[in-house]
């Protein structure tokens, strides 16, 4: 039976080329424990009929970023074969490679095994050099806030979950409220989950 996984994405300016743009609403239907496979599908966001993939078994709170492809793709969707199945997370990374020396900046998507924890740490990296994109479909607002978050979304929201960079979770809000009060909330950065339509979506906010 095939399964699919959250999506999360980010971004990698210090590896990729923002002349290359890096691809959008990657999938992966995972069957690695089932056939050994995973199936792979992304939105080219610009003109690349090439792309390279970075695959990162057994990921932990902690692991580095790739920093070398392993597989070149000429298809899209693209199946990787021969997976050894683990009970451990695996975090598939994709980017357009643009020309032989232009690469786009990662995305990256994770597997079924991989836990909230993994999420919000990789989310956790996003700065200057590593960002977290959801296309667009949640905004906050202010960020960063002293006081009050609102979440903007194009549509209704489900549940609302506020972790720490430990991957800890903070708050929790199942009401139907577009806004979190942070007053309390000791300075730092925080990860907010936000369930909409049975989608999760990621964004990093900053408590001042």
């Amino acid at each position: 039976m095939k399964k699919i996984t959250t999506l999360i994405l980010l971004f990698s300016n210090l590896i990729g080329n923002s002349q290359c743009p890096a691809p959008a609403n990657v999938n992966i239907v995972d069957n690695i424990n089932l056939l050994n496979t995973a199936e792979l599908s992304w939105t080219e966001t610009g003109n690349a009929n090439n792309w390279e993939i970075a695959i990162m078994p057994d990921y932990m709170v902690g692991s580095a970023l790739p920093t070398t492809s392993w597989i070149s793709a000429t298809t899209n969707p693209f199946v990787i074969t021969d997976i050894p199945p683990t009970n451990g997370c695996y975090v598939f990374f994709v980017r357009s490679a643009c020309s032989s020396t232009d690469v786009s900046a990662w995305t990256a998507v994770t597997s079924l095994s991989c836990s909230t924890n993994i999420i919000t740490y990789l989310a956790s990296l996003s700065n200057e050099s590593f960002a977290l994109n959801d296309n667009s479909r949640v905004q906050l607002a202010p960020n960063p806030s002293k006081n009050v978050v609102k979440i903007n979304s194009n549509s209704k929201i489900d549940t609302i979950t506020v972790y720490d960079c430990l991957g800890k979770v903070i708050l929790t809000q199942t009401q139907n409220n577009n806004e979190i009060n942070v007053e309390y909330f000791s300075k730092g950065v925080y990860i907010i989950e936000v369930v909409s339509e049975n989608k999760k979506n990621y964004k990093k906010f900053i408590k001042e």
